[in-house]
């Protein structure tokens, strides 16, 4: 064990431990393979989660989703528009376009 002084930039972090329960969806794993694959002009990818979905996944709220998706894309610097809505029915949709 060394003592040492440092800055707060240079001190190590602690990782993530949890996985985002959206990443373990298989809607997440098509919506990120169709990402990749690419969007032409005007093609549009929604995931739409309904009430049952929401209690399938354990997720409660579609700010967290929406977040999720957003970081993604910055990341992978990927030229990609957002929204994100609720639905009149119950649950929400994310919509990601080119």
């Amino acid at each position: 064990m060394a003592y040492t002084k440092t800055t707060l930039a240079k001190a190590p972090k602690r990782k993530r431990v949890r996985v985002p329960r959206f990443e373990k969806t298989k809607e997440w794993r098509m919506m990120q393979a169709d990402m990749e694959k690419g969007l032409k002009p005007g093609e549009l990818l929604a995931v739409v989660l309904t009430e049952d979905d929401m209690q399938k996944y354990r997720i409660t709220n579609r700010r967290t989703v929406a977040r999720y998706v957003k970081k993604y894309l910055a990341a992978h610097k990927l030229p990609y528009h957002l929204v994100s809505f609720q639905l009149p029915t119950g649950g929400f949709a994310v919509h990601v376009w080119a």
